[in-house]
């Protein structure tokens, strides 16, 4: 099976689009040390991630359970 590439596209400052996902980055802040990420899709969001690798390879998971 060939693994095809996806790229992260920038939209604005906070927010990507990354395989029909929209991918919004929280800033740090005095009470959170890290960034962080959050995956939604059409008002329906997946999730809080701690890095963006984690982010999209959350979305990744989420094709390969629908495309098997």
């Amino acid at each position: 099976m060939v693994k095809k590439e996806f790229a992260v596209i920038r939209l604005s400052k906070h927010t990507s689009i990354y395989r029909g996902f929209s991918v919004v980055e929280y800033p740090r802040t005095i009470t959170n040390s890290i960034k962080r990420y959050r995956v939604s899709r059409e008002g329906q969001s997946y999730g809080l991630f701690d890095a963006l690798a984690l982010a999209t390879g959350y979305i990744d998971s989420l094709h390969n359970s629908v495309s098997q």
